[in-house]
């Protein structure tokens, strides 16, 4: 089995130096093989909007930058862990960038969701596990909700935990969630 990790390398605090170790550690123990992208605001560039993901080179994106391999490396895991610092409710920029250059893993239509929302389809049958890790210090419980409900809203298939402190046993947490590819909408 294979665990991506994409981290925000400019926000790697005290507390993401207790986190980050904890999850490699608990992935090693699980027998995952595990792929690291830790993402800088150099690393990536914005997505230009063009759609040459969907119309010049289907399920890749045209921008030649790091997010080719996190993309290969998304398809290819039974599991994708973000961990990002919480701000003001939102990921961090770098994290919510990366997000955003998924993009190449859909299809370019819409469904409807049950709730009315629409969304693009997933380009794959099966897709990965996605676990979102929003830390930080001293988050307020809004900020907490807003973020586990940004998180939500946009993605099925989604488990979101918010680590605060390492009394935390993010360990107990993570083996409660299904770390293996999922199927049906996004």
């Amino acid at each position: 089995m294979k665990a991506t990790v994409i981290t925000d390398k400019d926000y790697q605090t005290e507390l993401f130096q207790e986190l980050y170790p904890s999850l490699l550690a608990y992935l090693q123990d699980k027998q995952f093989a595990n792929e690291t992208f830790n993402i800088g605001r150099n690393d990536l560039n914005y997505c230009m909007g063009c759609f040459g993901c969907w119309v010049k080179k289907p399920g890749e994106c045209v921008i030649k930058d790091m997010m080719a391999d996190i993309n290969r490396s998304f398809v290819s895991s039974d599991v994708v862990i973000y961990i990002s610092p919480v701000i003001f409710g939102q990921f961090s920029a770098n994290i919510k960038n990366a997000m955003d250059r998924w993009l190449p893993n859909m299809l370019p239509f819409f469904e409807t969701r049950p709730d009315g929302s629409t969304m693009h389809p997933s380009r794959y049958d099966a897709f990965p596990q996605v676990v979102f890790i929003g830390y930080g210090l001293d988050i307020s419980a809004e900020d907490q909700q807003l973020f586990i409900d940004i998180t939500k809203k946009h993605r099925n298939h989604t488990e979101v935990l918010v680590y605060q402190d390492s009394s935390q046993d993010m360990n107990a947490v993570l083996s409660k969630i299904a770390l293996q590819k999922a199927g049906g909408q996004l």
